[in-house]
């Protein structure tokens, strides 16, 4: 988000307070840098206080953008990164002159970074929509945020505009704390709770965030044990959802531990899931209601005591603000944004996320895309999106024509409905395509297979660009060596490695108390015809490698 924002709109330093702003503008904000210092004690979180703008909105978006990079200059452990994964929450403190509240505005767990690089000198970049705190990001706050394993780089940027809908308030039903499994389960935390809702609202949102922590239990609770969890109205259940989180893609690897493996709500390296509700079906202005949480009950095997991370919001709302609104969210692929890494880069397709910011249901869409200064593709995207749904929309391959000249990409987005857009500012993303791969006609795959059964996980593919595959491999024997001689002409290709079990092909050295168990490194590599490295994997990659590439020039 934070490169389609300096891309299309006009970047502001905070000191220009005084400055009109226009529609598009941004505001930038930056509490903490690199030159501030690690905080200091156990854990302990960067302490400041912000000076919001209070007379400059409506606010389109309002993004938070949190930098991590490795440094000695961190003062939790004798690491550059923190030995360990450790889970945070950005806090805002809202005073008055009676009291003191707490709210939440995005949880984060760190990656496991004893030998981590984690983006090297810019560091690794995770983005948070706040644009429904507006009311609370306003006069000066105390924020509580991040840690002393990593360094942190923290801006705000306040886009100029209209949001979706105008935010009215922002109330805790329970505030973020930390909450014991049984108490959850025994109703003796989070009980049900009268709400008023605003007469003036038109549209009302509970937002849940919540990790699960622990090694209780047979299946390690709450850290490693998926369980239902459930909104309660007036005695009815309204909501009831999962918390768990797929590991095994995570663009930050390799990392140390058991970083590829799912956990409840996280993984090493993320934000923490959020889930958001709309509870507008379900009542109207001015209604008093009771809310109530719930989750599955515990098994008397010790689970009980695992715990959960938690934070449960309601968000007021006036009407909606464009009758036609069609907003590109994220371009995926090409891009050489950190969080897409793992996709890129790619010239098979194009894929990019929308959302419907209007009143009226999404029906169709014009797509144009390509290289800047190049050739575009017109792509009419046909579907239905209610009011803030997103799609993600795979494109056909455009025009690459150029690439060799050019690594900018740009999509835009026109005529939703075959309406006028009425807000522009939300319409196009520029980004930068990585730098291709480029391979000989002829050259060798090298698998080198691990142990403990584990090779039988594993499977690769190498496919042109229509998906044709062209070579294959699978059901390996344990410890061998494989040498696939591949010959192809010019064009692009896609190579695809996979392994089952999301765990890679490196050997699980942190199973030090089962040594029968750690087995052995395997290795992929494409080697030339005299035996050269062209390219090396890294082994510890979780759920699957994909290596986009070229034979013979770009065009």
């Amino acid at each position: 988000m934070k490169l389609k924002i300096i891309i299309i709109f006009i970047l502001l330093k905070s000191s220009f307070f005084g400055e009109t702003l226009n529609n598009g503008d941004t505001l930038i904000l930056n509490p903490i840098n690199w030159d501030t210092p690690s905080p200091e004690g156990w854990n302990a979180q960067y302490k400041v206080d912000v000076d919001f703008p209070n007379d400059k909105g409506p606010w389109s978006k309002i993004i938070m953008v949190q930098t991590l990079k490795c440094d000695s200059a961190t003062k939790g452990d004798k690491y550059p990164c923190g030995e360990w994964d450790y889970i945070w929450n950005t806090l805002l403190t809202l005073s008055t002159k009676d009291s003191m509240e707490i709210f939440s505005l995005g949880s984060f767990v760190t990656p496991y970074g004893k030998r981590l690089v984690l983006g090297g000198k810019k560091g690794w970049e995770w983005t948070y929509d706040l644009t429904d705190y507006a009311p609370l990001l306003q006069g000066e706050k105390r924020l509580l945020v991040g840690n002393n394993q990593e360094l942190l780089d923290l801006q705000f940027l306040f886009i100029k505009g209209s949001p979706p809908r105008d935010i009215i308030k922002v109330e805790n039903i329970y505030p973020f704390g930390e909450y014991k499994y049984h108490n959850l389960s025994d109703n003796l935390s989070l009980k049900e709770k009268s709400i008023f809702l605003l007469p003036e609202a038109s549209s009302y949102k509970i937002k849940s965030v919540i990790s699960g922590h622990g090694h209780e239990g047979p299946r390690n609770c709450c850290e490693w044990d998926s369980k239902t969890h459930t909104y309660y109205m007036n005695g009815w259940e309204i909501f009831r959802w999962n918390v768990w989180k797929d590991c095994g893609n995570n663009p930050i690897y390799p990392q140390g531990g058991t970083w590829p493996f799912d956990r409840a709500g996280w993984c090493p390296g993320t934000k923490v899931d959020e889930y958001n509700f709309e509870l507008t079906p379900y009542v109207h202005p001015g209604d008093s209601i009771l809310i109530d949480y719930g989750i599955e009950p515990y098994s008397n095997n010790g689970e009980k005591n695992g715990f959960f991370y938690m934070t449960h919001q309601l968000f007021s709302y006036g009407p909606i603000n464009f009758n036609y609104d069609a907003e590109l969210i994220d371009v995926i692929s090409p891009t050489d944004k950190q969080k897409h890494s793992r996709e890129n880069p790619i010239f098979s397709s194009v894929k990019i996320v929308i959302r419907n910011n209007g009143k009226f249901d999404l029906q169709s869409l014009k797509i144009i895309y390509g290289l800047k200064n190049r050739k575009k593709s017109t792509y009419k995207w046909i579907g239905n999106l209610r009011f803030l749904e997103t799609e993600v929309i795979q494109l056909p391959p455009p025009h690459w024509n150029g690439l060799k000249n050019s690594k900018e990409f740009i999509v835009k987005i026109k005529s939703p409905n075959g309406m006028k857009d009425d807000n522009l500012i939300n319409n196009q993303i520029l980004t930068k395509i990585p730098e291709p791969i480029i391979l000989p006609n002829e050259f060798i795959i090298k698998l080198n297979t691990n142990n403990i059964g584990r090779a039988r996980e594993n499977s690769f593919t190498l496919t042109e660009k229509n998906g044709v595959v062209l070579y294959s491999g699978n059901n390996f024997f344990d410890s061998t060596v494989y040498n696939y001689p591949i010959k192809i002409k010019n064009g692009h290709y896609e190579f695809s490695f996979q392994d089952a079990m999301e765990d890679g092909i490196s050997l699980h050295w942190w199973n030090r108390n089962q040594p029968e168990k750690i087995g052995i490194n395997g290795s992929i590599l494409f080697l030339s015809i005299s035996g050269d490295t062209l390219h090396q994997f890294k082994p510890d990659f979780g759920d699957a490698l994909q290596l986009n590439f070229f034979v013979g020039s770009l065009p």
